[in-house]
């Protein structure tokens, strides 16, 4: 990778799930990433933390989120280009620098109507450090926001699952009425 060029990395986390938001960071490094470079879903919890606390203070940061409603209006894939492009609208209104950066996307495709250079790359969360912790701040959002809605909603177990369609979230389903933060039209496809 070019060194001489800002790079802005953006992920999201959060496009499986029955419920709950989907989450994307936008995120440049300050100082360089003295860790492997691995995607938050393969990293360990207390590993993830840990390495979410060295990246507050070593980068620039933005979090976009989209909503249950914005994911059954737009569909998943338009709730997470929504969500990316939230998070890169606020980066760079907090730091008008970066709007000159490289964007490099996790995945293969994005759409914004944003003015930035962007490309999308594979597995970039693998690769590329600004991506691995756009990943990890974005999967540390999303599962605080999943422990919260726990505390509403604690027949759920959120804390536990984060929304993800897992056994016991399966079994809590049959047994309950939806929660605000079910995404209906995945359901519906199960």
């Amino acid at each position: 990778m070019q060194r001489g060029k800002i790079i802005v990395g953006i992920d999201e986390a959060g496009r499986g799930p029955l419920a709950g938001p989907v989450a994307a960071c936008a995120l440049c490094l300050r100082n360089n990433f003295p860790f492997p470079v691995k995607d938050s879903k393969k990293l360990q919890v207390s590993k993830r933390e840990f390495l979410f606390s060295w990246i507050l203070g070593n980068c620039h940061y933005a979090v976009g989120l989209a909503g249950r409603e914005e994911v059954e209006n737009f569909n998943i894939l338009g709730a997470t280009y929504l969500a990316a492009e939230r998070a890169t609208k606020k980066l760079i209104r907090k730091f008008p620098g970066l709007a000159k950066a490289r964007f490099i996307v996790d995945g293969n495709s994005f759409k914004t109507s944003l003015k930035i250079k962007y490309s999308c790359l594979k597995k970039a969360d693998e690769k590329i450090a600004e991506v691995a912790c756009a990943s990890i701040v974005a999967k540390v959002t999303r599962d605080y926001l999943m422990s919260v809605a726990d505390f509403i909603y604690p027949q759920w177990n959120f804390s536990k699952h984060k929304g993800y369609p897992t056994k016991e979230h399966y079994e809590l389903i049959r047994k309950h009425k939806l929660s605000p933060f079910h995404r209906r039209s995945f359901l519906k496809a199960n």
